[in-house]
């Protein structure tokens, strides 16, 4: 019997200490709180302590950094993290699967399309952010347990996101997934870091500020003191004369300008004359040195975003009508079901990019003029992939150029053929917006919806509208606004192309200020992978092996060091996003 009842203490106190690696102290106390009434029916059947001896040790304070501010242990912590994340990432991603069948209503007639969420691609992805936020968890502690108070926690984070980074990459077996997470990630680093770069040499920039405008005003102090003693001198000297004050002492004195002629020196009357003394050329260069950096903070922090949108969507425009073929699958299809070229070319859209670029190529002059009375449906049929794309013409319909035909084939008017192109974007947009609007809704502030559904609905129809205006202008601008330079000019340009881009970047201007960067960085992120699909086929150079691995590493590096020691660089929704996925540690 006694050996009996050691087992069953020995059995419950490795059961005890095994569930503390995955509870916080509080969670803890209360599994050991429970220990202690399950103890009370053993204490007659034996008379070791283990339980007591657990309940003590759970009640003392574990030897955490004193950096850390997680809840329990540090092994604590990633355990945590690890099955937290795992469970967190698995249901995600089955989520995404199931919802699709859920919405087209295919799941209530074949329920088993449930268990396909239950894949070997699920668990992978479920096991790389389970893994990349344990091991970044693990390792932090590690670097401050090593390092102790002295070292920097800057290079912990950062030592820390890079080791995890490489650590957990090859565990998401979707090649493509692998490279959109990187993609992302390297987006955001860039994002952040440049921020935390400005922000730092913007406050840099205001400490010397602030030390110029303290010199100034203490020199102005001082001229003030010693021209009021001097009037006082004067006014006194005065008095004693007996004669009329030639100077209106009530008179505010200003001390920034200078008398062009100065008043007859007469000791009976005045004993000086105080006078200003003109800056130096070093503090007039200091004064517009300093305004021309405050100017250019102003200028950053209010147009910095619409700027790189407008290159994003420049850089994606040059790339859609002459590399058609190096952009992202998804994404280009998205562009051509918003300007609704899709549905003037089914399924043919790439070939009429690829007829523009290879004429562009072939041609010197840029003119592609169709001869008077020759229908456009003859004269696109002439061209490369021309017997594919003619069949979308009318047969009498008579455009002045090529490229005019190719990009509002049913009007010759390009007024109208951008408006056509505007009336078929919106309706896209606003069954994209209206949706997402109603789920960050339902997501961040289901409180005020229970309480004031009818403002929650006002908003979420002028965001939803507002937002589709943006994407129907930008996808017209860039397909119909070389028409306004084609006809300018009368001929096809590079730079017409280029300038249908920026236009289509400065639709940015008609959303929200607090939206541009966000709309920015992913146009960004889109506009730098097309990019390097082009630089790979034009040769420029290739592939590196390993690169996403790499490029996840460097991102989580620089996002994991400003996340753990300037949060606030973050914008208030990454910032929540983020610490919500790793904690406070």
């Amino acid at each position: 019997m006694e050996n009996t009842s050691q087992l069953v203490n020995v059995f419950v106190e490795g059961l005890a200490r095994l569930t503390s690696y995955a509870l916080t102290d509080k969670e803890k106390e209360a599994v050991v709180h429970g220990f202690h009434k399950f103890h009370e029916r053993l204490e007659r059947m034996s008379s070791t302590s283990s339980l007591r001896q657990l309940a003590i040790e759970s009640q003392n304070q574990s030897g955490k950094v004193p950096r850390c501010q997680h809840e329990g242990t540090c092994m604590q912590n990633a355990i945590r993290g690890l099955l937290r994340t795992f469970l967190v990432g698995f249901g995600v991603k089955w989520g995404l699967e199931a919802v699709p069948h859920l919405i087209s209503l295919r799941l209530f007639t074949r329920p088993s399309l449930l268990l396909r969420g239950f894949s070997r691609d699920t668990t992978s992805f479920a096991s790389f952010l389970a893994v990349l936020v344990s091991s970044y968890k693990a390792i932090l502690c590690t670097m401050r347990h090593i390092r102790g108070e002295k070292g920097s926690d800057y290079t912990n984070s950062l030592v820390a996101g890079m080791l995890a980074g490489l650590i957990s990459a090859k565990l998401d077996r979707s090649t493509s997934r692998r490279n959109a997470i990187s993609l992302y990630l390297f987006s955001r680093a860039l994002q952040y870091g440049t921020v935390w770069v400005f922000e730092r040499w913007a406050s840099r920039q205001q400490t010397e500020d602030d030390k110029l405008r303290s010199r100034w005003m203490k020199r102005a102090h001082s001229v003030d003191v010693v021209s009021a003693t001097r009037r006082k001198l004067e006014r006194e000297a005065v008095e004693e004369a007996g004669v009329e004050p030639r100077v209106n002492w009530d008179a505010e004195w200003n001390a920034d300008t200078k008398m062009d002629t100065e008043p007859e020196w007469n000791p009976q009357t005045t004993i000086s004359w105080s006078t200003t003394v003109e800056p130096s050329l070093e503090t007039k260069r200091e004064a517009r040195r300093s305004h021309f950096v405050r100017s250019a903070i102003h200028w950053a922090r209010s147009y910095a975003p619409a700027a790189l949108m407008t290159f994003s969507v420049t850089v994606i425009t040059y790339v859609l009508v002459f590399h058609v073929e190096s952009m992202p699958t998804g994404y280009a299809h998205l562009l051509f079901k918003s300007s609704g070229f899709d549905a003037l070319y089914p399924g043919k859209v790439a070939l009429v990019f690829k007829a523009v670029a290879q004429k562009m190529a072939e041609s010197t002059t840029g003119k592609f003029t169709i001869p008077d009375g020759m229908p456009t449906k003859q004269f696109v049929s002439q061209i490369p992939f021309g017997d594919t794309l003619a069949k979308s013409f009318d047969d009498h319909i008579h455009h002045n150029t090529l490229t005019c035909g190719l990009f509002h084939p049913s009007t010759t008017s390009c007024a109208l053929g951008m408006a056509n192109s505007f009336s078929r974007g919106f309706p896209f947009a606003m069954k994209m917006y209206v949706p997402l609007n109603i789920a960050v809704q339902l997501m961040f502030k289901r409180g005020i919806i229970l309480k004031d559904p009818m403002s929650v609905l006002l908003k979420i129809i002028k965001s939803s509208t507002r937002s589709s205006a943006f994407f129907a202008l930008m996808s017209m601008a860039i397909l119909q606004a070389p028409c306004i330079f084609r006809n300018m000019l009368g001929r096809d340009t590079v730079l017409g192309y280029i300038a249908g881009g920026i236009f289509g970047g400065l639709a940015v201007l008609t959303e929200v200020r607090s939206r541009h960067i966000e709309l920015g960085m992913y146009c960004f992120l889109r506009a730098l992978q097309m990019a390097w699909n082009v630089g790979i086929k034009k040769g420029m150079w290739s592939n590196v092996r390993h690169g996403e691995v790499m490029m996840l590493s460097a991102s989580m590096a620089v996002l994991m060091s400003i996340f753990q020691n300037d949060p606030t660089t973050f914008t208030l929704t990454y910032r929540s996003i983020i610490t919500r996925v790793f904690g406070k540690n």
